[in-house]
């Protein structure tokens, strides 16, 4: 997996790939982009600052991005300085204007009275429908003195709880075990397992290879399956696609209801090489999308995608590995004809359209050879979902 992290803040970027580490993912920072848009931070709540962040990144570099907005609260000044933490000397303050203006507001406060709380939240973003926010708070207090010369921030003012050194006094492997960006970092490293952890299987076959009832095998087992037929179904009743459809072939494609039949517009496109790419052209961007949305927004481990023209139109790029299931010829026209009310010719241009069942095989991860019984099907499917699927919590 490829993360973007949405910070200019090289403090920032140190501790989070510390965290990070042996995770297994590529890590991109500004540097790596020609430009970096900077974000105004003009939200009201950390939360919603993190997620403009995120979701601002997510969208300019079209990765995954991870933000954060921390901020020192303090008691007796009612949680101040908050969101304004970075800004609160001036807008172009130092850590230590910053520092010294804590100390000027908190001058003559005994000790202890002076608690305060490092919160920080983190949001992960694809910039679309999938999205997580988690937080992180460190209890402690506000010193009478700035203390050691690491970390950034408040750190050297900053005393957790149930210590006696400041941040700036500890190793950044000693403050991630603790500190408020540390613990919402540990939450977010969950996350993100958990996100590197979903396979996606792209689910293939020609018309009558049994490929349906192979994905329903996998859904019992607890797979989530994304139909690229019902999208393709469910985006021909959109109104503009629907209109775009009518103007490229007709209004012949239309029932008695003057919706359109997909028999019909088969019938014009698979026998016709020119008209049936000019359909793949209207719809297959479209089902791409709809396909890469729903794999965005899954929380399964495991997401089939059944398409039966998977390679054919370069669907499989979304796809972490190929599963085609194969059928000897006379059974796939056996059950075409069982399950259908196709012609012979609306057949013959529909197994042209999906390609040879040869080259699918030459580019399969797992073959399933559904020739036999339901039970014998049934194993090899199993077989694949122990033995060559990845299980919860390994990458």
């Amino acid at each position: 997996m490829e993360l973007v992290l949405a910070t200019q803040n090289l403090d920032k970027i140190k501790e989070i790939k510390d965290t990070f580490k042996n995770l297994g993912l590529k890590i991109f920072t500004f540097k790596d982009f020609s430009y970096f848009p900077s974000i105004e931070e003009d939200k009201e709540t950390p939360y919603d600052n993190a997620l403009k962040k995120a979701r601002t990144i997510a969208r300019f570099t079209g990765k995954i991005a991870l933000a954060d907005d921390s901020g020192l609260e303090v008691e007796v000044l009612g949680g101040a300085p908050g969101i304004f933490s970075h800004r609160f000397a001036g807008e172009k303050a130092s850590y230590e204007d910053n520092n010294r203006k804590i100390l000027s507001l908190l001058e003559g406060i005994p000790l202890d009275e002076r608690k305060a709380a490092f919160r920080c939240l983190i949001a992960i973003s694809d910039g679309g429908s999938k999205e997580k926010v988690v937080e992180g708070i460190c209890k402690g207090r506000i010193l009478q003195e700035m203390r050691g010369e690491k970390g950034f921030g408040y750190d050297p003012l900053f005393q957790p709880e149930g210590f006696t050194k400041t941040f700036a006094q500890m190793s950044l492997k000693e403050k991630n075990k603790i500190s408020h960006r540390g613990k919402a970092l540990k939450k977010a490293r969950k996350v993100l397992e958990e996100w590197t952890n979903t396979t996606v299987i792209g689910l293939t076959g020609n018309i009558g290879s049994g490929k349906t009832t192979v994905a329903r095998m996998f859904k019992e087992l607890g797979a989530e399956i994304i139909e690229a037929d019902k999208i393709g179904h469910d985006l021909i009743k959109k109104v503009e696609v629907k209109k775009n459809l009518i103007r490229t072939f007709g209004s012949s494609i239309l029932d008695e209801k003057k919706e359109i039949e997909r028999r019909k517009l088969g019938r014009i496109v698979f026998k016709n090489k020119k008209k049936l790419e000019k359909l793949n052209q209207i719809l297959h961007p479209l089902i791409f999308a709809e396909i890469k949305k729903k794999i965005a927004s899954t929380q399964a481990r495991i997401v089939i995608i059944d398409a039966a023209i998977l390679l054919e139109a370069g669907w499989n790029s979304l796809v972490d590995k190929v599963l085609v299931v194969s059928t000897s010829y006379e059974a796939q026209l056996k059950r075409i004809k069982e399950s259908t009310r196709f012609s012979s010719e609306e057949i013959e241009g529909i197994m042209q359209a999906q390609g040879p069942q040869d080259k699918k095989i030459q580019r399969a991860d797992f073959l399933i050879r559904n020739e036999g019984s339901l039970k014998e099907t049934k194993r090899q499917v199993e077989q694949i979902w122990e033995k060559e699927l990845p299980k919860p919590g390994l990458n």
